[in-house]
């Protein structure tokens, strides 16, 4: 097969995303498997052998994709969700479907911009949930904000309504995506997980290296990712161990604390944090894997305390390298983590259960090593880069058909 794939930068050198980190590992799991693979990021295709070529749209790919365009301005419910951008995306698309035809193209569903990328080319374009908007709990948002949102869950609405199949990496998304979207079930639908690498060399998480009070927390400094939650919990917890400390990583994007305002980590943490329990907190803002990783090892739970996420990576490394963790309750998280065996789960938004989760944890270190063991095996059985990749291959075999692939 000739695979295309979607992604917001490229190389993955560039910076972290979720995305990128997906469609980083799919891919070479793909071409080792003996698939052709080009990645579309940025207005360039970026061939199997890593030579990169710019996109421009010519000939048979410039018509189809300028009717996709005259199909998107005829839509009026497209104004407010970047069309332009959209457009661009599939005039990308139909260049690279002309340098070197698609079997099949997987792209994401913000902002509906698969829905144009389906209309630029005949090969089918699979959409993948990697965060549907409309399946986001409410935040603080402006007016025009709230405008802007409703645009954009009107276009991912029609993406995946038209989409000729839908994969999502847990139920929970692609049951909400469905019901929120108004996608019949019955359609061509698949979950498959997130993918992750697993080296025999890898660095493992053990007790013996571990600090007894350290909790470590990597994430957007944002409401997403709930910061705010972290925080508080983290005071709660100070309660009953008054000697453990928190890490925290991640860009600070700011915490919406009510329509147009935003409060940074150290805003946020005058504002609602009495100076004994910030001197206990190191913010350490945005650091590269590398640096992350020795942290984790030192650290005796890792939490992701976000109000909602999709399949993280930042979950999926704890994982990986059997630390013990704690992560709110998001819809679809139980489908990860199974509560009390690889790891403990909390309810969103909620400081006070979480820091009661993080005694459990910091109390039990050996129930703790246990738990992070089992939450590595779970990676090996049921996440891993060859079990994932697979499944994925198998479903893009199946929506070409035995006679759509390309010698």
């Amino acid at each position: 097969m000739h695979i295309g794939l979607c992604s917001p930068h490229w190389p993955p050198s560039l910076g972290a995303n979720g995305i990128v980190s997906y469609v980083a590992a799919v891919r070479d799991h793909f071409i080792a498997r003996g698939h052709e693979v080009s990645v579309i990021s940025q207005e360039r295709l970026y061939a199997s052998d890593g030579s990169a070529v710019p996109l421009a749209a010519r000939g048979a790919g410039r018509i189809m994709a300028s009717i996709g365009e005259k199909f998107a301005r005829l839509r009026e419910d497209a104004k407010g969700a970047l069309p332009e951008v959209g457009r661009n995306v599939a005039r990308q698309i139909a260049a690279a479907h002309q340098i070197r035809p698609f079997d099949i193209v997987e792209m994401e569903e913000s902002f509906g911009w698969s829905e144009s990328a389906g209309r630029a080319i005949a090969a089918p374009v699979v959409t993948r949930l990697h965060g549907p908007q409309a399946l986001k709990p409410p935040r603080h948002l402006t007016d025009e904000e709230l405008r802007d949102e409703r645009d954009r869950c009107a276009a991912e609405a029609r993406a995946v309504r038209s989409a000729p199949v839908v994969t999502a990496p847990t139920q929970a998304i692609m049951a909400g995506a469905c019901r929120s979207y108004g996608r019949d079930p019955a359609q061509t639908s698949a979950v498959i997980a997130n993918p992750i690498r697993l080296r025999a060399n890898t660095p493992r998480w053990s007790l013996e290296g571990a600090d007894p009070d350290h909790v470590l927390m990597v994430g957007r400094f944002d409401f997403w990712k709930g910061a705010d939650t972290m925080l508080l919990g983290f005071e709660h917890l100070l309660r009953l161990r008054p000697h453990a400390r928190l890490t925290m990583v991640g860009p600070d994007e700011g915490l919406e604390t009510r329509p147009g305002e935003r409060l940074s980590f150290e805003q946020f943490a005058q504002a609602r944090l009495s100076p004994e329990v910030r001197a206990r907190i190191t913010y350490r803002g945005l650091l590269k894997p590398a640096e992350i990783l020795p942290l984790r090892m030192s650290a005796m739970a890792t939490v992701i305390s976000s109000r909602w996420e999709n399949f993280p990576y930042i979950l999926l490394e704890a994982m990986a390298a059997g630390s013990p963790l704690v992560s709110t309750d998001w819809p679809g998280a139980d489908e990860i983590v199974l509560d009390g065996r690889s790891g403990l789960l909390s309810p969103v938004a909620d400081p006070a259960p979480l820091a009661l989760a993080l005694d459990r944890l910091l109390g039990d270190p050996q129930r703790a090593a246990a738990m992070g063991q089992a939450a590595r095996d779970r990676c090996a059985a049921e996440f891993s880069l060859e079990v994932v990749g697979d499944k994925l291959l198998d479903c893009y075999a199946r929506t070409i058909g035995p006679a759509g692939c390309r010698p």
